[in-house]
């Protein structure tokens, strides 16, 4: 699905009105209309006390048609108009459908659900102090919060928030828009629901990531069909992350998964993956493993995929195990974790690599990679991931609420599966595991993380339905994938 910045919504508009597909009359009442079949979907609103919040403009435009059409179908609905009365031409083509319903001075009442069409994309500037002062008494309030396109107090486009409307649904129109995928302001919009009212796109900022399709698997299959899976994780003390990953590549169909192994956690790790083929090697005092460049080189030979870093730790040894093997290696390769924290200074290395790279930070990660803080990183996702991958030739996965995917070339997808059952250790793990499995079997590079994170959030969100998600553990998200299937 497309996301759109709020120039371009408003370009498709006029684009549409001048190819005389719709008038802008017409465009306010389908956009209405669809809202409303939205919301008696949902509730039952019938002797439901509503307030609708309509701005000056054709948001508010928007907020007559619904107001009109649930009065209609017996809803007790009042107005509320803090700004104005709607007044531009094509709002005012509305007017007369809800000359019965009754306009409040001030937000007084207890309502069933409130309904906020203030300022839609158009908002440019923070609320005034009177409109700021009756949106925190609405927040404050027991109730059913609906907002049209976006909740006021929130830019279109993204960007600080200083007070917005706390909804629990946000039904926009055509297209997410960025500030229902970003985390400093999707939080205001709860559940967000396109509604498609038939308005075509030509041009889009970035992409949603689509639900993988279904691949089938020759019958003639063995398991050299699916390749292999190289992992160079875990250090003494940290066996977990290697597990999961392994348990994760296995799952998501990787015909082997292979393992760098720690004599310390060989016990461990075998008692819990025995299905993995292990590369048993010494553990150095830190814990980290000892490994030399004939092991590496043979097991980057025999392999056609490399996750490296899960659980490594941060020690000079294991720097140096992470730097030594991406200049060997020529297979795709995963950096998760310690090995994202290894390149901090050296980021250089991963441009002369001869074989497509992918790297999947958390924020702070990211931040470290580029000498900034995790709030500049939070504020900036799409700009900081952008500019990584394209100056880096990888593609690169910043994981987080709508987990961000970067390309070489520029391009951003922006994940809308998953929920806070994923913000544990060892999700990312889960995550990795899952990407080098599909490199392994021969899915393209940008295919396979797409279709990772996709499917990693989708578990979640199954998990949730039938569990609290302050319970879903990241061995659940490895489980789960035996349910949901790409």
């Amino acid at each position: 699905m497309k996301v759109l910045l709020s120039n371009q919504i408003k370009t498709a508009e006029d684009n549409a009105v001048l190819r005389g597909i719709f008038s802008y009359a017409q465009l306010m009442k389908i956009a209405g209309d669809t809202a409303t079949r939205e919301i008696l979907n949902r509730y039952n609103i019938i002797g439901k006390k509503i307030c609708v919040l309509c701005g000056s403009g054709n948001n508010g435009g928007d907020g007559l048609v619904i107001a009109a059409n649930l009065k209609s179908r017996g809803a007790d609905v009042c107005l509320l108009t803090p700004i104005g009365f709607p007044s531009t031409d094509t709002a005012l083509n509305f007017k007369d459908g809800v000359k019965d319903i009754k306009i409040l001075d001030d937000f007084v009442g207890d309502f069933d659900i409130v309904i906020d069409a203030l300022f839609g994309i158009g908002l440019n500037r923070f609320l005034s102090e009177k409109i700021a002062t009756i949106i925190e008494k609405i927040n404050s309030y027991n109730c059913t919060k609906i907002a049209i396109d976006i909740p006021s107090g929130v830019f279109c486009d993204g960007g600080e928030v200083v007070t917005a409307f706390r909804a629990d649904l946000t039904l926009t129109f055509t297209a997410y828009k960025p500030c229902q995928l970003l985390p400093q302001t999707s939080e205001y919009c709860g559940e967000t629901v396109v509604l498609d009212i038939g308005l075509p796109v030509d041009n889009y900022a970035y992409l949603t990531i689509d639900k993988p399709e279904i691949v089938s698997r020759p019958k003639s299959s063995h398991k050299g069909t699916f390749g292999t899976a190289l992992l160079f994780c875990g250090s003494y003390g940290m066996a977990g992350a290697e597990i999961l990953a392994a348990r994760a590549a296995l799952r998501s169909g990787v015909g082997i998964a292979k393992a760098l192994v720690c004599d310390k956690n060989y016990s461990a790790f075998t008692a819990s993956v025995p299905e993995a083929v292990t590369i048993p090697v010494d553990t150095a005092e830190n814990g980290s493993p000892i490994v030399y460049d004939r092991t590496i080189l043979s097991a980057l030979s025999s392999s056609n995929a490399l996750l490296i870093g899960c659980g490594l730790g941060r020690s000079d040894e294991a720097r140096k195990l992470v730097i030594r093997t991406l200049e060997k290696t020529q297979i795709p390769t995963v950096i998760d974790a310690d090995g994202i924290n290894a390149l901090q200074g050296g980021i250089n290395i991963i441009r002369k690599i001869n074989a497509p790279v992918i790297l999947t930070p958390h924020p702070a990660e990211m931040a470290r990679l580029c000498d900034t803080t995790t709030d500049e990183i939070q504020a900036n996702r799409v700009k900081f991931a952008k500019k990584f991958a394209v100056e880096n030739n990888c593609i690169l996965a910043l994981k987080g609420t709508n987990t961000i995917v970067a390309t070489p070339n520029g391009r951003i997808f922006f994940n809308t599966t998953g929920n806070d059952g994923l913000a544990t250790g060892g999700s990312g793990d889960v995550l990795s595991g899952m990407i080098v499995s599909r490199l392994a079997q021969g899915y393209d590079p940008l295919t396979a993380v797409l279709n990772s994170v996709w499917l990693h959030g989708a578990v979640a969100d199954k998990l949730a339905e039938s569990m609290p998600t302050r319970t879903i553990l990241p061995s659940d998200i490895i489980e789960g994938l035996k349910t949901i299937s790409d």
